[in-house]
């Protein structure tokens, strides 16, 4: 056992460690007594000089009285006195109850909290389950191992970084360790991805002609002539629609309580108003404009399940190029509102709620290869001259 070793005329085990911060050089190497006494078993592999085993008493007091050194050096080297010896699952499960206090500015919704349990399991899976302030840089190298090994995407890889950051931020604050070690990784960019109109118009129709449930096609299209989350839609309520001033009340659920902005008003024009119409939404009664899907707080694309069926069914019988998700009808909108209609980017981002216009040239403007061939195809030689 390593650091554990025994005296020729003592019945007990003994630790041998290093004191560097002990002044006086010569009494750097320490031994201290651990009262536990030796097995006859360790006695005669003592006498054999073989490598002597211990006993669970003796393991459990050799890494208590190390994790206690660990953490009296830090606290020397530094001047910070780590408050707390937790484990990272332990320091994960405080920051979470600190994070789910409902109504609080910082609270963190319980899908977010998915990621972070996953970035936990992965860390804990990579370099196991320790004390916060006994990882280190080689922790980190290792988890980024086992991120090539599992062979997840730069994406996943780049929420899990950031969710361990923010982690391990807060274990900083809280004085259980001295250094973040973690690096979040950046997200790769990629390009818009708005629904194709025609293969969006195939959609449409494939759920319109399903006469036996009209809530799939109205609340698909609403989505579509809104631009809003399906989180949104789900929750989106009769009485906010005001057909006399002809705007809509949409309730940003994803971040809305982030931002200090819950709710956004949408212009309510011929088209969506038609739809609305159509599902009397207009007929005075209350309540949510569709009831018949549950509310899902950690999912709310749960209930709308029937897209992921319908799509499918339409990219078996290549009826459309692809299979699309629900988060792209968002892009679709916002696509076509810029790149078809010509929309000015600043009205397409008050419309969509973005914080920031970079959000909307970001991810909702498509670059039109189309439209652009269109245009250097004006090119010439003698245009060069």
């Amino acid at each position: 056992m390593k650091g554990v070793y025994l005296q020729k005329n003592s019945p007990y085990y003994w630790i041998r460690y290093y004191d560097k911060f002990e002044h006086n050089d010569s009494r750097k190497r320490k031994s201290i007594n651990t009262k536990i006494e030796v097995t006859p078993s360790d006695r005669k592999r003592f006498e054999k000089k073989e490598k002597i085993i211990g006993t669970p008493e003796l393991r459990n007091k050799v890494k208590g009285f190390r994790d206690a050194l660990t953490n009296r050096n830090i606290e020397l080297q530094s001047g910070i006195k780590i408050k707390k010896d937790l484990t990272l699952k332990e320091g994960f499960e405080e920051y979470k109850q600190v994070r789910s206090v409902p109504g609080s500015k910082n609270e963190i919704k319980p899908k977010t909290f998915e990621s972070y349990k996953l970035a936990v399991d992965h860390f804990v899976s990579a370099s196991g389950n320790k004390k916060i302030y006994t990882y280190s840089d080689r922790d980190y190298v290792k988890l980024l191992n086992f991120f090539e090994d599992k062979a997840l995407s730069r994406n996943s890889r780049s929420i899990y970084t950031r969710a361990l950051r923010t982690l391990w931020k807060y274990f900083l604050q809280q004085n259980y360790t001295l250094k973040n070690i973690i690096e979040a990784i950046e997200s790769e960019t990629k390009d818009p991805a708005p629904i194709p109109l025609d293969d969006m118009f195939t959609i449409i129709e494939y759920f319109k002609a399903n006469t036996d449930y009209p809530h799939h096609y109205q609340i698909i299209y609403f989505m579509l002539l809104t631009g809003c989350r399906p989180s949104s839609a789900i929750v989106q309520l009769k009485e906010d629609i005001d057909f006399k001033r002809k705007h809509i009340t949409i309730r940003n659920i994803k971040a809305g309580k982030r931002k200090g902005k819950e709710l956004y008003k949408f212009p309510l024009y011929k088209e969506l108003e038609k739809l609305l119409k159509e599902m009397k939404a207009n007929d005075g009664k209350p309540g949510r404009l569709f009831s018949m899907y549950s509310v899902v707080p950690a999912n709310y694309t749960w209930p709308l399940s029937f897209w992921k069926r319908g799509v499918g069914f339409l990219k078996k019988g290549n009826k459309i190029s692809k299979a699309y998700s629900l988060k792209q009808i968002r892009p679709t909108l916002a696509s076509f509102l810029i790149n078809n209609l010509g929309m000015d980017i600043y009205k397409v981002k008050k419309l969509l709620d973005h914080t920031d216009v970079k959000i909307t040239d970001k991810h909702y403007v498509d670059f039109r290869v189309d439209g652009v061939r269109k245009e250097l195809d004006e090119i010439e030689l003698e245009k060069f001259i």
